[in-house]
């Protein structure tokens, strides 16, 4: 008897023991605040199951915590040892992830390679991958993804006056209000006419790092010269373009001041609490060249289709963490397509998953949400993910050495300074330049 309480002694002391380790050392997972919430659960589901399907229970305390995915690698790489086991990040940081040591995993396990190819558009299998040491590898686990749509005022403007800037604009000069507010001017918020594409070809007007190369990259074209022009008309009319105003561009919408805004998923809280139920979203508008804007071998009436980055949220895995054992199984899990799924239901999150809108029955919806989700899929065809994965200079070079500044200022015609064609070439060299890394 004395032998028998001993060891039911000894063996609740082990498991206490074992317990306390595993909350001093949780495995610790990274999300946006947004769906915090639903990760933990889906943690507490995958562990109920690993312990359904195995001797031994699931050795860890999982602990999701809400984190900004924008400056998540960042945080991460200032303090690696208090960093999660696995994190999500926007897909472009994979340069910096990746450089010198290497701080993040490549993925190993053939099962999880197998899924993330079966799962995902070609776009996003480009730009998951990193060379090092003369191999490709995996690094990112899709799971969301994001573009740029437009949101609209019901109350002005139709199914079919959006559909085209020209049509947005004619209202707005009806009704003496403006036809966009941007909401930032950042190479990201206002790379609507960047991004853009000839909409009888498909062709895209500038060339950003393509393939992950530095010298792929070409901003001084016949199209893009057209566009800039066009863009100008657009930015310099009464009733055309503009940034938002100091108060911001969900108090455009609100006021009435201007009819569109251009903004991701992140916008949608801000844009229905303007406009409530005159709330509509759709695609980014096309727009035509006239006699106005054509330069060089570009046709009038050539109709041009608005841009956008279509990019994914991923997952990474801490090269630094103890339980790398364990991790692959975990983000197999995650990623399905039915837990995007789920979280499209649970949290309107856009999955990274290639066949949502065919496949997931609540993508039939006709809610304002699920017509969120549709317009940014349906802009998966007019845009390209941001291509600055590959090497992190690359987006010090597009985003942080005043390139969207002279975009800017060529649209707005700043101090008068771009009224010729020359004038705009001559700025256009100088951005191209300055995203090929030179500083003069």
């Amino acid at each position: 008897m004395k032998r028998k309480l001993m060891l039911l002694v000894m063996l609740a002391v082990t498991l206490f023991i074992a317990l306390g380790c595993s909350r001093s050392n949780p495995l610790v997972i990274w999300v946006g605040a947004e769906v915090q919430e639903f990760y933990q659960e889906k943690m507490e589901e995958y562990i109920e199951y690993y312990n359904a399907n195995n001797d031994e229970p699931f050795p860890f305390v999982v602990e999701v915590r809400a984190a900004d995915t924008g400056s998540a690698a960042a945080t991460f790489l200032d303090d690696m040892d208090a960093g999660p086991d696995i994190l999500t990040v926007a897909h472009d940081n994979l340069g910096r992830l990746i450089a010198g040591a290497g701080a993040i995993r490549p993925v190993q396990s053939q099962a999880l390679l197998s899924q993330i190819e079966s799962q995902n558009p070609e776009t996003f299998l480009n730009v998951i991958t990193a060379n090092v040491g003369g191999t490709e590898y995996v690094f990112g686990i899709p799971y969301e993804a994001q573009s740029l749509i437009l949101y609209y005022n019901k109350k002005y403007l139709t199914e079919e006056d959006v559909q085209t800037w020209e049509g947005i604009w004619s209202v707005a000069q009806e009704q003496g209000k403006r036809s966009l507010s941007i909401t930032g001017t950042d190479g990201f918020n206002n790379s609507f006419l960047v991004l853009s594409s000839v909409v009888e070809t498909g062709e895209r007007i500038v060339r950003l790092y393509e393939d992950g190369v530095l010298e792929n990259t070409e901003f001084v074209t016949d199209y893009m010269v057209s566009v800039l022009k066009w863009g100008q008309r657009f930015f310099t009319s009464p009733n055309g373009a503009r940034q938002a105003s100091d108060s911001g561009w969900s108090a455009d919408l609100s006021t009435e001041t201007s009819l569109t805004v251009i903004g991701g998923a992140w916008h949608f809280n801000e844009a229905r609490a303007s406009l409530g139920n005159n709330l509509g979203i759709a695609v980014l508008p096309q727009f035509t060249l006239t006699e106005d804007d054509v330069y060089g071998d570009v046709q009038a009436g050539t109709v041009m289709q608005s841009g956008t980055f279509t990019d994914t949220k991923m997952f990474v895995m801490n090269r630094s963490s103890d339980k790398l054992d364990y991790l692959e199984d975990i983000l197999l899990f995650l990623t399905h397509k039915d837990v995007q799924e789920q979280s499209f239901v649970r949290n309107s999150t856009l999955p990274a998953y290639k066949n949502a809108l065919q496949e997931f029955d609540a993508m039939q919806a006709d809610d304002i949400r699920t017509q969120l989700a549709v317009a940014q899929i349906a802009m998966f065809e007019h845009g390209i993910p941001q291509p600055f994965g590959r090497e992190a200079r690359f987006n010090v070079f597009y985003y942080q050495r005043q390139a969207p500044d002279r975009i800017l200022s060529i649209l707005r015609n700043t101090d008068n300074r771009f009224n010729t064609d020359a004038a705009i070439v001559t700025e256009m060299i100088a951005i191209e330049r300055i995203w090929l890394g030179h500083r003069d």
